[in-house]
């Protein structure tokens, strides 16, 4: 079963390296790129995660932009 892990992200650079690395198997990250200015986007993408944008800032938005893009039957949000 795959579990798609939702990531409102808002200039999370140096983060998300260390976290989507240590994502166990099963788990697919999706970074909800909030308006970053610090590249977080394009870096996400570059470690294997799914990358969607909100112009809306807020992590109500993300989060449901993250919710949409989500595929399978299990989701979660981490922040």
């Amino acid at each position: 079963m795959i579990v798609d892990v939702i990531l409102p992200c808002l200039n999370e650079a140096s983060a998300l390296p260390w976290f989507i690395d240590r994502m166990p198997a099963g788990f697919r990250p999706i970074v909800v790129d909030n308006c970053s200015t610090d590249g977080s986007g394009d870096l996400a993408r570059s470690l294997g995660a799914t990358v969607v944008h909100e112009p809306a800032r807020g992590f109500g938005a993300a989060a449901q932009t993250g919710l949409l893009a989500a595929t399978s039957d299990l989701v979660c949000f981490c922040d």
